[in-house]
């Protein structure tokens, strides 16, 4: 149980990339001006989606690295 814990503990990067990190990034895009530069065809989900993945890319590099910023 506690080897568990630990685990999930020093992935603490990747669970801020994926579950703050992403959706803000898509919030602040989805509510600018900028949103409309979007292609036709990515709708607010989609962009949810691939900014929660490029926050969990970003949590795996922190994790790996050692470095948040």
């Amino acid at each position: 149980m506690q080897a568990t814990i630990e685990i999930l503990l020093k992935m603490m990067p990747v669970w801020f990339g994926v579950g703050f990190f992403g959706p803000a990034i898509a919030e602040i895009f989805v509510r600018t001006p900028a949103y409309g530069l979007r292609p036709i065809g990515i709708n607010p989900e989609t962009v949810y989606i691939i900014t929660m993945m490029l926050g969990g890319l970003y949590g795996i590099v922190a994790w790996r690295s050692g470095r948040w910023i």
